[in-house]
């Protein structure tokens, strides 16, 4: 059996130790780690050997805990990660390969955990183990000085540094990745999701230390509650950053002394017509009261923001009402942004700490297109070299105002203007075109160099 690790089974004298190495879901031959066994001194690098393969497992890990003094586990404390999620089952074979210098010499508890596709989470515990490098360094050293077998003993190869890079992984199922900060989960908007087994590299945390912000391997940057993920690596060297700024919610009033609170709540919301770049559009949402009361009047508010970015584009408020139990009230508010066309919106309403949202892409509009040019007015004039110019991305070619077309043009360009007539209240100019003059409409101009005013 290959132990790349000199493990060494010692009755530890320790008047108060107990041995533990159990199962808390009734897998005993599915879960188990069978090297190293309780009561066990560990140096070096080696493999931790045993089964995992529950029925329905969707990944295991390896956890380590420093033991209290009395050999028990303190209470409240966090299992440390001894390695990243592992979806292979494995029977009767080596789980994985540890490295016992990356911790402090020591007693500790050792825990393998599996976790099936339905959320469900078995454990199997070896304790105690001793940690203790230092000892067997120094004999070790003794032994090659006294010329013994062991200076004969090839030697292990150096290992390349074990990578602390600080990393989460989903602790069950897929984990959505948010672009804000909110301990609810609930108000910011989701752009990924870490699926079960993957990881995602920790590049920053909240001051509340509740929320790691986390890059995916695609390249997106958004936040995981720590809730839901496991860590692994150096987390105690992840830097504080500041989220972008959650999303406000309409401050509810303290109620006096025996009045229920409010049970109205939103519970839809349209777009009236289209939702178009810097155009007033009406956004209908539905208060419902859900209550067998009469509901207290309130207030709404409205906030869009941008999914990729999460940057709030708008905010707005509206009040409502007292509403009949099991009645309805629409609300209508006004929205308009001017930022981010082509691309998703979110609309959400808040109410009485409830929300509804829904998404949208904003037209693009008038927002960044080319400006209309002005259309010249009266009379008409000549135009020497270079003083007036047309561009052009397709037009109509006349002999001459509002005459039989003879020409089109259908490639932006631009043409010299020779002179400019006014016909019927549209300007007409005069250009030159396949050798030949010709006129087009002021209408077909896509914008003017220099003064070209009638």
């Amino acid at each position: 059996m290959k132990r790349l690790l000199l493990l060494v089974v010692l009755l530890l004298t320790l008047t108060s130790g107990h041995i533990l190495a159990q199962d808390d879901g009734g897998h005993t031959d599915t879960l188990v780690i069978s090297w190293p066994p309780p009561v066990t001194e560990v140096w070096g690098v080696g493999d931790v050997l045993g089964t995992a393969n529950i029925p329905g497992m969707a990944y295991y890990f390896l956890e380590y805990m420093p033991l209290s003094d009395d050999l028990s586990i303190p209470e409240n404390a966090p299992w440390l990660p001894g390695t990243l999620v592992m979806q292979q089952p494995v029977t009767n074979g080596v789980l994985a390969t540890l490295d016992t210098t990356q911790v402090a010499d020591g007693l500790y508890a050792l825990r393998l955990t599996a976790a099936t596709a339905d959320g469900q989470s078995y454990h199997y515990l070896v304790t105690p183990i001793r940690v203790d490098n230092a000892r067997f360094q120094a004999f070790e050293a003794r032994i090659r000085a006294e010329g013994g077998q062991a200076a004969t003993v090839t030697p292990v190869p150096t290992t390349a540094p074990a990578d602390t890079t600080p990393r989460v992984t989903p602790s069950a199922t897929a984990v959505n990745v948010r672009r804000c900060d909110l301990v609810d989960n609930d108000r910011c908007p989701i752009i990924a999701q870490l699926p079960p087994g993957q990881v995602a590299e920790i590049t920053g945390r909240n001051p509340a230390n509740t929320f790691y912000q986390v890059r995916l391997a695609s390249g997106v940057s958004g936040w995981a509650s720590r809730t839901v993920v496991f860590e692994s690596g150096n987390v105690s060297s992840v830097p504080v950053v500041n989220p972008p700024a959650p999303l406000p919610v309409a401050v509810q009033p303290i109620l006096p002394v025996g009045v229920v609170a409010s049970s109205v709540i939103p519970n839809g919301m349209s777009i009236q017509g289209s939702a178009v770049c810097s155009q007033p559009f009406n956004v209908q949402i539905n208060l419902a009261n859900t209550g067998s009361t009469v509901s207290p009047a309130g207030s709404l508010t409205l906030q869009d923001s941008n999914i990729s970015t999460g940057t709030v584009t708008f905010s707005g408020s509206a009040s409502y009402p007292a509403i009949n139990p099991g009645g309805n009230f629409v609300v209508v508010i006004p929205v308009t942004t001017s930022v981010y066309y082509g691309e998703q919106h979110q609309l959400r309403a808040f109410t009485n700490s409830r929300e509804f949202a829904i998404t949208y892409t904003l037209g693009q509009g008038s927002c960044n297109a080319a400006p209309t040019p002005a259309q010249p007015t009266g009379g008409q004039r000549s135009f020497g070299a270079g003083e007036c110019t047309l561009v052009l991305s397709s037009a109509e070619v006349s002999a001459r105002p509002e005459g039989e077309v003879t020409f089109v043009i259908s490639e932006t360009g631009t043409y010299p203007a020779s002179q400019v007539q006014v016909v019927g209240g549209l300007a007409w100019y005069q250009i030159s075109f396949a050798d030949a003059p010709g006129w087009v409409p002021g209408v077909n101009v896509t914008s003017y160099q220099g003064n070209c005013n009638p």
